[in-house]
């Protein structure tokens, strides 16, 4: 998945040097040190237009959505110019007050570390609101109110940050740079700090305000859908509405497009007291969650849902540590079962029925004649049936973790699944893959996990199991990893 903090940076640094070329072509910066109020007001419009569209269309591009991306540069643009215009009338302000009555020029060009560093102090907190407002960009696209407030917060720490850039490059870099020039022409020393300072530190601004607002907006998010199995394939939704369409609708806030039978609204996620309920909005085929047909149900982390022939899965922090959270309770005995229950008079290891003198057919010298294939477990069935004479599909792809995009082909009747060196399925990349974690075994035409006594379990469609045939499509977690089954 393409990171918002990433995109963000990206982005934001190329939406602040556009910011810079534009308002350099069109305000005027002849007074260096006071210029006037209308032309500031005219920097702070088209920078922070600039900067509004390209925090605006982060979330578009993240999720590939043509009408996400329109709607984000649209607003963004509007929003990042008023943004920007009183972001420089109120920065301006806090900027004088940060000076405590102090001549800046004076402070920049003062040799006492500590007048410089009050001028750089205030100028941050001056340039800090140039980033703050049009970071409002960031709930644009989603129309999202706490999405625009984590944008707020992200733009006021990359504005600040960003702030310190100017004053820096104006005393160390580009005054000295001027001044030699204008001593080798006679003429006196310039002191017009503006053009380097302003093209690093727009730059930096944007390029801060889109990390920052996509850091917190990763921080603080409480829930998102991941697409498995469908189109936007492994991109991530963020849950930041009190009601998040999802359907075959441009306009849904999640957009489905992979099955065409369902509806334009076909379910919902309500937001409520930090917990989150899915909603079927009635039309066929329905909405299945952990593979259960529901109307209303509250959903919690690790919950598959589905939709036709689009899987997503939900993820939630409320519910994080209590659902999802791997247990570490296996006995020794479940151990060297691995995980299953079997009966006295089955050998555990090789699961064929023991003679009166306790020899089966893994025992050395054993003569005890062949048995037939005896169910998974003793008896126990699987916890989903098999198909007789299916043909197993044969591989696991990764969808995150170390493995995200490797294929792992199952050949063979067995393939083990761990971290030690030896096990077909190698995870050594995975420090949370037991060293013999699971292995995969062909029966009945179709390929069953079975986990091996894990420290962390072995998950299918976010449930933890002890042996599971799988179908097409099923979500197996392993460690931190996540493999659709194909």
């Amino acid at each position: 998945m393409r990171s918002r903090i990433v995109v963000g940076t990206l982005f934001g640094a190329a939406a602040g040097f556009l910011g810079f070329a534009l308002q350099e072509a069109l305000v005027p910066h002849d007074a260096v040190l006071t210029p006037p109020i209308a032309e500031m007001l005219k920097l702070g419009v088209l920078v922070g237009m600039m900067l509004g569209i390209g925090v605006g269309i982060v979330e578009g591009v993240v999720t590939a959505t043509a009408r996400t991306f329109v709607r984000g540069a649209v607003t963004g643009a509007v929003i990042g110019a008023v943004g920007g215009m009183f972001g420089v009338y109120i920065g301006g302000y806090v900027y004088t007050l940060a000076l405590f009555g102090k001549d800046p020029f004076l402070l920049a060009q003062s040799r006492a570390l500590l007048d410089f560093s009050h001028a750089v102090l205030a100028r941050a907190c001056g340039w800090a609101f140039l980033g703050a407002f049009p970071g409002l960009a960031a709930g644009a696209a989603t129309l999202s109110g706490r999405r625009a407030l984590h944008g707020l917060a992200g733009g006021l720490l990359g504005g600040f940050i960003g702030g310190f850039t100017f004053d820096l490059v104006a005393t160390l870099f580009a005054a000295p740079i001027q001044g030699m020039a204008s001593a080798g022409t006679g003429g006196p020393q310039i002191i017009e700090i503006g053009g380097p300072s302003r093209a690093v530190g727009f730059t930096a601004i944007g390029a801060l305000t889109g990390f920052f607002v996509g850091l917190v907006e990763e921080l603080l998010k409480q829930a998102w859908v991941r697409v498995l199995v469908g189109r936007n394939e492994g991109k991530d939704f963020i849950i930041s509405k009190p009601m998040t369409i999802l359907g075959r609708d441009e306009r849904a806030d999640i957009p489905l497009f992979a099955d065409p039978a369902l509806a334009p609204q076909h379910a919902a996620i309500r937001m409520e007291r930090n917990r989150h309920t899915i909603l079927d909005g009635g039309a066929p085929p329905g909405t299945l969650v952990n593979g259960k047909p529901v109307q209303e149900a509250l959903l919690k982390d690790g919950d598959m849902i589905q939709l036709g022939q689009v899987r997503l899965l939900f993820r939630e922090k409320a519910t994080a540590s209590r659902v999802a959270a791997p247990r570490k309770d296996i006995s020794p005995r479940s151990q060297s079962a691995g995980n299953l229950s079997v009966p006295g008079n089955l050998c555990q290891f090789c699961g064929a029925p023991k003679d009166a003198s306790g020899r089966c057919l893994c025992t050395v010298g054993g003569d005890a004649a062949p048995q037939p294939p005896v169910p998974l477990g003793g008896g126990i069935a699987p916890e989903r049936p098999l198909t007789p004479g299916a043909v197993p599909a044969g591989r696991l792809v990764g969808l995150d973790g170390a493995y995200s995009g490797q294929v792992f082909a199952l050949m063979g009747p067995v393939v083990r699944i761990g971290r030690e060196v030896g096990r077909d399925m190698l995870l050594a990349n995975d420090g949370s893959v037991s060293r013999a974690h699971a292995r995969i075994e062909e029966q009945g035409g179709a390929h069953v996990l079975i986990d091996e006594g894990s420290s962390n379990g072995t998950f299918v469609n976010g449930v933890r199991i002890s042996a599971q045939a799988l179908a097409a499509g099923d979500i197996v977690q392993i460690g931190a990893g996540s493999y659709r089954y194909e």
